[in-house]
This record gives structure tokens, sequence and C-alpha cells, in this order.
């Protein structure tokens, strides 16, 4: 069955689905084989079951998890990123939304992923509410986060900007009642104030192989 798209409400994520696909698709990659044993998608348990990819992006890890045999959903809030994961995730349903509104009815999932998605919204701690929302209360939510230390598509600009000779713009942080530590105590934070408990938490570093930005 061809993957369905319902036109949630728009996106606000505007023509950045090539770029992310040639960039940090390949970096965000690296985290799927865990998130994937980690909430148990991996096991024979989890066939027929239902589970929700928010920010799907490109659709990798929604297609690793309908592979074994989960009941995919795949959310993002750009339909161009949509349109890119049907590539991906042919036998997920594509949705268009993403946090805090997910357009779900509350406990509609068993396992919800959000891999590198809660420190790119404008407000984490609602994001995670959202995410404790439409899981089910005996379910699991695995999410991802850049630690807080210079990532590597960070480290990239800036050495893009200092060869130029630009002016580098000032940091941009969210207010102080919306930010939150981006280290694994900070998530855990987040988790346990949305009212869910803390399982596992852990840093993992993995090497890129190959050249996401281009040659």
């Amino acid at each position: 069955m061809p993957p369905r798209l319902a036109a949630t409400g728009p996106g606000n994520w505007s023509q950045v689905a090539d770029a992310y696909a040639e960039s940090f698709a390949p970096l965000c990659a690296g985290t799927h084989a865990h998130l994937l044993t980690a909430t148990g998608i991996t096991g024979s348990r989890m066939v027929g079951r239902r589970v929700l990819d928010v920010g799907t992006g490109t659709g990798e890890l929604a297609g690793l998890a309908a592979r074994h045999g989960a009941v995919v959903v795949a959310a993002d809030p750009d339909e161009a990123m949509l349109e890119r994961a049907r590539q991906h995730a042919a036998d997920a349903c594509l949705v268009l939304g993403g946090v805090p509104l997910l357009p779900f009815a509350a406990a509609s999932f068993d396992v919800v992923l959000a891999n590198f998605v809660i420190n790119h919204v404008p407000d984490p701690r609602a994001g995670v509410r959202e995410l404790a929302r439409v899981t089910d209360p005996e379910g699991l939510v695995g999410i991802t986060i850049w630690p807080s230390e210079t990532s590597v598509q960070n480290r990239l600009w800036a050495e893009v900007i200092a060869a130029s000779g630009a002016v580098p713009p000032p940091s941009a942080r969210l207010p102080e009642e919306k930010d939150f530590s981006r280290t694994v105590d900070g998530l855990s934070g987040l988790v346990a104030e949305a009212g869910m408990v803390p399982v596992r938490g852990g840093t993992r570093r993995y090497r890129q192989v190959g050249a996401p930005y281009g040659p």
C-alpha cells in the first residue's frame, strides 16, 4: 500500500529537504540502530505495534521501524520533507504535523521516536509534553539531542565564516524558561517534567563516514 499524506496544517520549514538530505540526514542516522534497540522495535514483540516517528525528515528511521514489523506513522511539518520520506518509508503513513501540536489523540502510540528534534523546537518543554501525551501510558518514548558541546555542523559553519572573513552572528538562545541543559541530566529533567519516568539515558559517539556536505 502506498503511504498516505494527510494534510493537517502548514509546515514551518521551507524548501530545506534537499539540503537536509545531503547534510544533516547522514549525521542523524548514526543513532538509528540504538534508538530502535532501546525502544524494543527490533524485538519480535513490536510486530504490529503502533510507532510514531516525529520530525521524520527524510524517513530513514521510520522505514527501519516499519521493516521490523511495526505499524508506523511518520510526521513532519514540511511537505517537501514528507515527499522525500516516501522514498525511505514506503510502508508508513505520512502525516503533516509536528510538536507541540501533533494531530493525534492521546495515548495513540506504543512507541514515539524523536530523533534530534527537541533541541530544534522553540519550546522544548512543550514538545516533550506533547510526545508524552500521544504515547500510551505503558509505552516508550525515544529522544535524542545534540549535546551542549559544539556539534559537527556548527564547527563547519564556524570554519566557513572564518574563512570568508564574515562577522559571525550572535549566538541565539531560547528564553531561560524554555531552554534546558543539553546534557543527559537536562534531557532527563525534561522527560520527568512531562510526567514520564526516565528509564535509560547516556551519550553515544559515532564517526561519520564519507562527506555528507559534499566533496
